[in-house]
């Protein structure tokens, strides 16, 4: 990690073709974890975004559970997103940014992450991944982002997302600190959104 992979080039598999890089399965393991549990991809990206920090940290700042914080970081770390440092006392938690990417224009990133995460303490986040999933969640970011570039209007963008204008809407304005976040934070964020992230605005910039 970081891992940056874009299979939009590569040619079909076959049994004389090379075994694909286990770090990079190692990788899409860790993304696809997080991606089926907010909570982990909460802690994930705070860490990314915001340390190094240490596990008080997590537990004051996110309102953690002790008990699941402890537990919560070692399974970071067997994914491999999460490095202790125990030279300090307390021990300081870091994570790096990463990023998968494949021919379908589908992307891990970041800001995806910190999307679903969302939905741990969000109720419009939460009502529409639990009702579309976390591929029409991809789509819903990228149309926000599309809309505060001013490329789309609400009611394009919820087309965009093959949504009813009013879920559209709520699930714009429900992204919105995750595209902040993630304009100043992933290194990756191009990989996600198509318009450039300096034509993004947002009311009190």
């Amino acid at each position: 990690m970081p891992t940056l992979s874009d299979r939009r080039d590569t040619p079909p598999i076959d049994d004389d073709a090379p075994p694909q890089s286990f770090d990079d399965f190692d990788g899409l393991l860790a993304a696809t974890t997080l991606l089926q549990n907010p909570r982990l991809a909460r802690e994930y990206v705070y860490l990314c975004y915001y340390g190094p920090a240490t596990i008080q940290d997590l537990i004051d700042e996110l309102g953690l559970a002790r008990a699941t914080a402890y537990d919560d970081v070692e399974r970071l770390e067997r994914l491999g997103v999460v490095d202790r440092d125990e030279s300090t006392r307390p021990h300081q938690l870091t994570a790096e940014p990463f990023a998968f990417v494949d021919g379908r224009e589908v992307a891990i990133t970041p800001t995806l992450l910190h999307a679903v995460a969302l939905t741990e303490f969000d109720d419009d986040a939460e009502y529409f991944h639990n009702r579309y999933g976390v591929g029409r969640l991809v789509r819903a970011v990228r149309a926000a982002a599309e809309y505060y570039a001013g490329k789309l209007t609400q009611r394009m963008a919820a087309k965009e997302m093959d949504v009813q204008p009013v879920e559209g809407m709520a699930i714009i304005y429900a992204v919105r600190p995750v595209l902040e976040a993630g304009r100043e934070y992933d290194p990756y964020f191009e990989q996600l959104i198509s318009p450039d992230p300096d034509e993004l605005e947002f009311d009190g910039e």
